[in-house]
């Protein structure tokens, strides 16, 4: 969509999830982040009327922009896993004016963000240092999960998107059978995702709760989160422990999955307000409970990501790649 501006110049970023929709302006050669707004989906039509209220507000407009959307990417309409929001890139290219944009899944770009994270921005949960250039993989639960690699070329790192978290989820205990098949209900598959996620972990309270014959609060994910987290409510504390178990067996089956070497990262909405009950033990145990793998997946470090901003950063990683590919044409 004509000729992208230099790398240096200021661009839009955006990242749009099932529950918000965040909008930023970035310096593409310092990677600086500013000007961010957030925006709740349920209050706009869709991400067209979100970016056009955004862009109306700036003193100057950008010419370029990359978005991350929780969705996958395959031509044509793009419809939001965990949101009524859709879009064409002709009706987002109309509505923001911008002459070239550039579209990613939203895990798509969250690994591309992983090189430029700095050590204030991780908390290290067991492992050893990353092996440099290996395989990253990179996951985290919000509205939806979502997966991605990270993998070295010759001279740079290329992102691997993935819709990982629709994998089956696995049982490990006949406790944890009984509770699969609650969760299971009418549905013909139950993924990853509908349970480690914040809609998932409000599930698993429910069934929970039914497990022991007792009838369940109707709490919010992030009720059940705060109760889990003070110890004031014994199925709030089951469910959160039983998540960050399956949360660690599912990272260390993807650890295994990309072999990845160069680290496991813990990224979206819920998991820097569990650092805690992710560090007390059980969620390192679970990652590395693999059988004869266990060897190979000791050494490899999972990193809860602390900033809410990485995904606007790894867009904006991918758009200046773009833009220096665009003008070596």
């Amino acid at each position: 969509m004509g000729k992208p501006a230099n790398p240096g110049a200021r661009a839009l970023v955006a990242d749009i999830g099932g529950t918000h929709a965040r909008f930023a302006l970035v310096d593409l050669e310092t990677l600086e982040i500013s000007e961010i707004r957030q925006f709740p989906c349920a209050e706009h039509n869709g991400i067209e009327a979100a970016a056009e209220i955004y862009l109306a507000g700036l003193k100057e407009r950008p010419r370029q922009g990359a978005v991350a959307v929780a969705a996958p990417l395959g031509g044509g309409k793009i419809k939001l896993t965990n949101s009524t929001w859709s879009f064409t890139a002709e009706s987002l290219a109309s509505a923001t004016s911008l002459d070239d944009i550039l579209l990613l899944n939203d895990f798509e770009a969250l690994s591309l963000s992983l090189p430029h994270l700095c050590a204030e921005e991780l908390h290290q949960i067991g492992g050893d240092v990353p092996a440099p250039r290996a395989t990253k993989v990179v996951l985290g639960p919000g509205t939806g999960i979502g997966v991605a690699g990270l993998v070295w070329s010759a001279a740079d790192w290329i992102a691997v998107p993935s819709e990982g978290g629709h994998v089956s989820l696995a049982a490990h205990s006949r406790h944890e059978f009984e509770l699969v098949e609650r969760l299971r209900g009418s549905h013909d598959h139950l993924s990853a995702e509908r349970v480690l996620s914040g809609p998932g972990l409000a599930n698993l309270y429910r069934v929970i709760a039914d497990s022991h014959g007792v009838a369940a609060e109707p709490l919010q994910p992030n009720d059940v989160l705060t109760l889990g987290l003070a110890g004031s409510d014994p199925l709030a504390v089951e469910a959160l422990a039983l998540f960050v178990t399956w949360l660690g067996a599912f990272a260390g089956d993807l650890a295994l999955a990309f072999c990845a070497r160069g680290g496991v990262y813990l990224g979206g909405g819920i998991v820097p307000k569990i650092v805690s009950a992710l560090s007390r033990g059980a969620f390192r145990e679970a990652f590395e409970a693999k059988g004869r793998m266990r060897s190979l997946l000791a050494p490899i470090p999972a990193f809860v990501i602390l900033t809410e901003f990485a995904t606007l950063r790894g867009a904006a990683v991918g758009l200046r790649a773009n833009v220096l590919r665009s003008r070596d044409l």
